[in-house]
């Protein structure tokens, strides 16, 4: 049996304990957490509901039994009530407050069956459910597929329609399904074969007897015109329920299913681009018949960290996701320009410009797009970026494989970085390049298991010199030659989730300098940690270890963070906050979604997007946005800071713009801080 969650309700832990040990002894592979009041009992269900709540020593119990029960109802929950058996009236009153189970406490044998028992019925339910979602979710993306479908199809049951796709609907001069409800098969065809019973047809599709050939007919529509055609029925499923599918194709119509077919055999249903096969034949022609006059190239192009969100997503989530990536990019290349699905997550474009920069220029233009967009999917607002590998196809490229594999080779390097662009060097392909996926996972690993994670403190200056005197925190990780920041490999220690330990390996040591500093001190926080429900309570204990006061600490997430995990960030400043904890979230720019976190996430500070302090001086629409995003902040109460300013004549501009606190290299030495 896999290791369950089981909360005990008492008022001291001894019972947990006991519990504990006598299900463990019994072979019980179980997991106990103690909850003395009904708000621990709420705090544990919210961040990790157990399969079973047991209630126990309901004299003493702090936690009232029917707050508990309420709560075991509304998170569907079996709750349990650990009794004597010996006052029947006791016994009575308890069970008015609740339907629940009763365990005789003094029954020890009964005790571990039943909650054995109990355990495994809460698991069993568990994955009786996981597999109706996954049911429910193949045949919800199956219907669409036939919304979607250039085919005519309805489904039948009992002679009556229950179900008729857009193509169906025009081929019979129909404007809405509910036209079909009351339309019977009977009336609606005659078999052109005289002999054929439709009725007895119609009976054996019950049975599952179905012809093995197309059936010809004549179609006579509502309206009374009539058309020949045939029809090819199998067996299929419409809202749980057995059915019989019917395609329906008209004779006429062979012309326009060929065409139909070549357009199918080339095209990827879900982002209505060239499927592989398509691009590939595409390619092949272009490396054969290139003149050279004009520039051809090929990017290959993934969104970042689509694979962790696949596994959250449900299946048709995830294919529109892929559909919206695919329209950004369709939007931003040109109408002679060829795009095609090659990978599960991969584009590929084959691009003809006058000059690589060109190339580059679309690359760099498709990044910067796709940032700022904002991917509505599976009710969840999900901020995006992308990374593109560019290959050209020069005079000794041999075929589109190779230029292909090339394009992904650029991309691994890309991708290393996230959010970024490379251009294949045929010299690289010899050796492996040093900023590639795995050679970074190696260097993670080896970083953490060898404590080489470090930090440097960078000085956030307060122009007006009346606030807080705030350092900000910045991760290093050594190397040979040259360390790294975590901005070249963050993202791939989220994706492989080993930036929470990250987190946990640098925060012990580095909450121990705090004490001799005046300051505030940034913390900057990952995802990963974010996610993890255990870390609020892991840094309140790194912090009293460290005697670190939380009003010193700032705890700081990425826009982007904290639009993908919304409500777990909330969650993370729920628990926090009442140690004096602060939030400050950074990458911030004038986006409509990322606006609105000042209205979702209590922070008290925001930094700015380092794109928005480049060349201030010249870029009066940063100069705007800024604007825009300090007003925003005022009416909040949050504090903004500009990050990587480079020179004294952006300062002038920030102070314009109303931004009074500025982080960069020149503007204050940083010192070093070891954290091990």
């Amino acid at each position: 049996m896999p290791s369950a969650n089981l909360l005990v309700a008492d008022r001291t832990p001894e019972s947990a304990e006991r519990f504990n040990s006598l299900l463990r002894n019994s072979g019980i592979n179980i997991h106990v957490t103690h909850a003395a009041s009904s708000m621990d009992v709420k705090r544990i269900l919210d961040s990790d509901p157990p399969v079973l709540i047991l209630y126990a020593d309901a004299d003493e119990n702090e936690a009232p039994i029917e707050e508990v029960s309420e709560l075991a109802t509304a998170f569907n929950v079996p709750l349990a009530l650990i009794s004597p058996m010996d006052e029947p009236e006791r016994l009575a009153h308890l069970l008015q407050a609740t339907a629940c189970y009763v365990i005789n406490a003094d029954e020890e044998n009964l005790l571990t069956s039943t909650v054995e028992r109990l355990v495994r019925a809460s698991e069993n339910e568990r994955l009786y459910a996981g597999r109706q979602q996954y049911l429910e979710e193949l045949e919800h993306r199956y219907n669409l597929l036939l919304d979607s479908s250039r085919d005519a199809i309805a489904y039948i049951h009992e002679g009556l329609h229950v179900y008729a796709n857009r193509a169906y609907l025009e081929i019979l001069h129909l404007e809405d399904a509910d036209e079909t409800a009351a339309l019977s098969l009977l009336e609606l065809i005659k078999p052109q074969d005289t002999n054929l019973d439709l009725k007895k047809l119609l009976k054996g599709f019950g049975k599952g007897d179905f012809p093995g050939a197309p059936i010809a007919v004549v179609v006579t529509r509502p309206d009374g015109t009539e058309f020949e055609a045939e029809l090819v029925f199998s067996a299929a499923r419409f809202d749980g329920e057995d059915c019989t599918q019917m395609m329906l194709q008209r004779k006429d119509a062979a012309s326009d299913l060929a065409s139909e077919l070549e357009r199918m055999r080339k095209s990827d249903p879900v982002t209505r681009m060239l499927n592989r096969t398509a691009f590939t034949e595409e390619l092949d022609e272009c490396v054969r018949t290139d003149d050279h006059e004009k520039v051809a190239a090929v990017m290959y192009l993934e969104p970042d960290g689509f694979e962790k969100l696949q596994e959250e997503l449900p299946a048709d989530a995830a294919d529109a996701f892929i559909a919206d990536f695919a329209e950004v990019i369709r939007n931003c290349i040109g109408p002679d320009d060829t795009a095609g699905r090659v990978s599960d997550h991969g584009i590929a474009v084959l691009a003809h410009r006058a000059h690589m920069a060109d190339v580059e220029a679309m690359a760099a233009n498709i990044i910067k797009t796709y940032h700022s967009h904002v991917v509505d999917i599976d009710e969840r607002a999900l901020s995006a970026s992308c990374s593109i590998g560019v290959a050209n196809i020069g005079r000794l490229s041999t075929d589109a494989a190779e230029v292909i594999a090339n394009a992904r080779h650029a991309h691994g390097d890309a991708a290393g970085k996230g959010d970024a662009f490379e251009v294949f060097r045929p010299q690289l392909t010899a050796v492996e390049s040093p900023d590639g996926e795995e050679s970074w996972l190696q260097r993670i690993r080896a970083g953490l298991e060898n404590q080489d994670f470090y930090t440097v403190q960078q000085s956030i200056v307060d122009l007006d010199g009346s606030g807080d005197q705030i350092m900000e925190n910045i991760i290093f990780l050594s190397g040979e030659g040259d360390d790294h920041a975590a901005t070249e490999y963050q993202a791939i220690a989220e994706r492989h989730d080993l930036a929470g330990a990250i987190d946990r390996s640098v925060i012990p040591g580095l909450l121990k300098t705090f004490v001799e500093q005046r300051e505030r001190q940034v913390i900057n926080v990952s995802s990963n940690s974010i996610l993890d429900y255990a870390f609020p309570g892991w840094l309140t204990e790194q912090m009293s270890a460290a005697c670190v006061e939380g009003n010193k600490i700032i705890l700081q997430i990425s826009s982007a963070a904290a639009l993908t995990n919304l409500r777990p960030a909330q969650r993370l400043m729920r628990e926090l906050s009442p140690l004096g904890c602060d939030l400050s979230v950074c990458h911030f720019d004038n986006e409509r979604r990322t606006l609105q976190l000042l209205e979702h996430l209590d922070a008290s500070y925001l930094k700015l997007h380092h794109l928005m302090t480049k060349d201030l001086l010249s870029e009066s629409q940063n100069q705007d946005a800024i604007r825009q995003i300090v007003e925003a902040a005022e009416k909040h109460g949050v504090t903004v800071i500009a990050d990587e300013v480079a020179d004294t004549s952006s300062l002038a501009v920030l102070w314009q713009c109303g931004v009074k606190l500025i982080s960069g290299a020149f503007l204050s030495e940083s010192s070093q801080v070891i954290a091990q």
